[in-house]
């Protein structure tokens, strides 16, 4: 589960770090960044944190982090008041990296939590809060082999989740366990075959993009019904498919890179700043909650 847990970070923080942003740079203004990711059925999340840096300078967390923090995770009750208070140290390894004193508490799922940031040697005032969507289950028999792009579409069906605010958003996750050049699919491998220096680590785990409501089929007993996207599958042989339910939060944060990525479909020059969700500073703290099966795409005969 924590090879699974430490992919869904570094596709969210890819997100994160390589969005664009319309600030003006002749009028540069620091903020504070944050980042934590909090799992259902995991304990607490570290948080990062960090400054951004002028467009011109490359950014880098080593260079970036903040020290001097007091951070607060704070679980709230359903009228909104404090429930249980989760107090954080900074990690004496890995500096502007705050890790929770208690390890054994687990996050839940369909509570909300709230993150409070002040320093010691700043004025800045970070909050933020999350409510963490119901625990994904995957309850259908999943297929020890599904061939790659067959009528046979691999199908997933979720128990019947309880929605948090407004609709669920499923974002499916491909980690390939037999990563290598021969093991491309078509369309991966038409990218990188004209390539001198073929790197294939960036396609070992890929991400579907958000899959909204209007995606999946409601069964007549309350379950759901996902079809896995061809798109999503870089590498023949066995493979995790990790089913995740995000917050508003991490939702706000895909959707909105996505809309940076639209090409022609934005005006000359127009950029839009992504959707943080974050009081006093930059960043993401959501939560989400996942499960994943196993299986193996094989090739079309």
């Amino acid at each position: 589960m924590k090879k699974v847990i430490t992919a869904i970070y570094f596709t969210l923080t890819a997100l994160l770090l390589f969005g664009c942003d319309s600030y003006d740079q002749d009028d540069y203004q620091e903020y504070v960044v944050v980042e934590g990711y909090a799992v259902a059925g995991q304990s607490l999340p570290n948080i990062r944190l960090s400054t951004t840096a002028p467009a011109d300078d490359e950014y880098s967390f080593e260079e970036n982090f903040i020290q001097n923090a007091i951070v607060l995770i704070t679980l709230l009750d359903e009228n909104g008041e404090p429930e249980e208070v989760f107090e954080y140290t900074e990690s004496t390894e890995e500096p502007g990296i705050y890790n929770p004193l208690i390890l054994s508490y687990q996050v839940e799922p369909l509570r909300t939590y709230k993150l409070d940031i002040v320093f010691t040697d700043r004025d800045d005032q970070i909050s933020a809060t999350t409510t963490v969507p119901d625990q994904v289950e995957v309850v259908n028999e999943i297929p020890e082999s599904v061939v790659y792009q067959s009528e046979n579409q691999l199908e997933i069906i979720l128990a019947e989740p309880e929605k948090t605010n407004g609709q669920n958003v499923f974002v499916f996750n491909t980690i390939s366990l037999e990563p290598a050049i021969d093991n491309l699919t078509p369309f991966y491998f038409s990218i990188i075959e004209d390539e001198e220096d073929v790197d294939i680590s960036e396609y070992v785990r890929n991400s579907s993009g958000l899959i909204n409501e209007g995606n999946f089929d409601p069964l007549p007993d309350g379950t759901i019904l996902l079809r896995f996207p061809w798109i999503g599958v870089a590498f023949y042989g066995e493979n995790l498919v990790v089913t995740l339910s995000v917050d508003e939060n991490l939702s706000d944060v895909i959707r909105s890179q996505d809309v940076q990525l639209g090409g022609s479909t934005l005006s000359p020059g127009e950029i839009p700043n992504l959707l943080y969700n974050i009081e006093g500073g930059i960043g993401v703290f959501g939560s989400l909650s996942a499960d994943t099966i196993n299986t193996s795409f094989s090739r079309p005969f």
